[in-house]
């Protein structure tokens, strides 16, 4: 089979990882294992400075920004990514190069040992317990960081801040936090402030903070974990400001300003007003980070760095006729900007919007549909390919078909078959947005872009 050692990679990560070994769900082992797993692989994270990016929502995007950014500018860069949309290897990137399959197979393999040797620890009352599928993945991509000799790395983070097993760089030039909304509540509570200081906790003392954070209570937590640690703090509309000149379904044309930069007609080609945000923020991130290299950040890398960024599953156009958007918002921030993003540009000169919409249990699925429902004519309910997390639909039928009518509103589990139906229903001019989860986004995603394309075009490059 090709391919073979990395399918068997990402076997032992999705079933040994995470169905057939219990992990141990205390707190302090959450840094505990990482660091340990880390130390075994010669603390790879400490090898290169970091751009570390939190947030509820945008950070994919942001960190994704920055990278190309300082890729523009001559630096190295490795940009580390969670989750993937269809394949490991898309978590792990150098130079818009992703890791090859087999050299993640064999980091992942090879920490088997150390694997089990950390689970027979905690069996007999020490240690951390055996580290998780996150923590691996993101043991070998800083290790191919470090491979690769990077001059900067990106990390966006995983859940959180404060626990999340990407917060292990305690020195740095630049910390960015998107935003803060309500999310994960039983992880990072039940307040705007108690999300935000989960968040703050990535703030570690004298780097940058570069945030698009307006929510007062939020902010002032930022604010006061700046002030405790000694951290300088960049508020967008504050310290850096951008303006919109034009916007359009293919991107937007803005101008930004920062402290020592200015920026003007750079071209963010992502959809949705929101990315002017996240693109300034990135802007302002990635000039630090060049700094703290040596490299003063200019207007060509700015524009040059922007222009080339693509991400996949964020208002991805991936068919014509009819238009089919694929977006994997899963909160309710991101509900609400792909709501505003599809009345803004593509349900226009009488466009009805067919959604296929699956959302995880855990997620807040009133919220939602809240946003969503409006804009849409016909919705087709779905299960995103992921287990025990898919919950019981009902639920978010019931909610949907309160807004629209139950005419209006269908089931199918297979999320191939509800895309089948969606596209059934639409006419020509009509839009289909596949969205709710980046899981299903990126199972949906197989029908235009297969998994094994984008594994053997990493493999043909090298």
């Amino acid at each position: 089979m090709a391919f073979g050692r990395y399918f068997e990679a990402v076997d032992y990560l999705q079933r040994r990882l995470w169905h057939e070994l219990p992990i141990v769900p205390v707190e302090r082992a959450l840094q505990g294992r990482i660091r340990q797993l880390l130390a075994h692989l010669s603390d790879p994270h400490l090898a290169c400075p970091a751009v570390h990016v939190t947030g509820s929502a945008g950070k994919g995007s942001t960190a994704t920004m920055v990278a190309s950014i300082l890729r523009a500018a001559g630096l190295r860069t490795g940009l580390y990514t969670s989750p993937h949309l269809q394949t490991f290897i898309e978590r792990v990137d150098v130079d818009g190069a992703l890791i090859a399959p087999d050299a993640f197979a064999e980091t992942v393999l090879g920490l088997d040992p150390l694997v089990r040797t950390m689970h027979a620890d905690v069996l007999d009352g020490v240690g951390f317990g055996r580290p998780s599928l996150v923590e691996v993945a993101f043991a070998a991509g800083m290790k191919h960081f470090a491979d690769e000799h990077c001059d900067v790395v990106v990390v966006e983070a995983g859940l959180g801040g404060r626990t999340d097993y990407t917060n292990v760089f305690d020195v740095k030039p630049v910390s960015v936090i998107t935003n803060v909304d309500y999310e994960h509540r039983e992880r990072l509570g039940w307040s705007l402030r108690s999300v935000a200081a989960e968040k703050a906790a990535i703030i570690h003392g004298r780097e940058t903070v570069v945030t698009a954070l307006a929510r007062r209570e939020a902010l002032d937590v930022i604010a006061g974990r700046c002030a405790e640690t000694g951290a300088t703090l960049w508020r967008l509309g504050r310290e850096v400001r951008a303006r919109i000149t034009a916007s359009a379904a293919e991107g937007s044309e803005f101008s930004v300003r920062a402290p020592g930069l200015a920026g003007e007609r750079l071209r963010v080609s992502l959809a949705g007003s929101h990315q002017v945000a996240n693109a300034a923020v990135a802007v302002a991130a990635a000039a630090v980070a060049a700094r703290a290299r040596g490299v003063a950040l200019d207007e060509r890398h700015m524009r040059e760095g922007l222009a080339s960024v693509r991400l996949g599953g964020r208002l991805e156009q991936v068919q014509a006729s009819p238009r089919v958007l694929l977006d994997g918002a899963h909160n309710p921030i991101e509900a609400r900007r792909l709501a505003e993003a599809l009345r803004d540009h593509w349900l226009l000169g009488g466009a009805r919007l067919h959604l296929v919409v699956g959302i995880l249990a855990d997620k807040d699925q009133l919220a939602m549909v809240r946003s969503l429902a409006p804009v849409a004519s016909r919705v087709v309910v779905t299960q995103p390919p992921l287990g025990e997390r898919i919950g019981d639909p009902e639920r978010m039928i019931a909610l949907f078909r309160r807004a629209l009518g139950a005419a209006n509103v269908g089931f199918e589990p297979s999320h191939m078959r509800a895309l089948d139906l969606a596209l059934g229903e639409a006419a020509p001019d009509d839009v289909v947005c596949v969205t709710g989860s980046m899981f299903l986004v990126g199972a949906v995603r197989e029908r235009w872009v297969p998994e094994q394309r984008i594994l053997a075009r990493r493999s043909a490059a090298l």
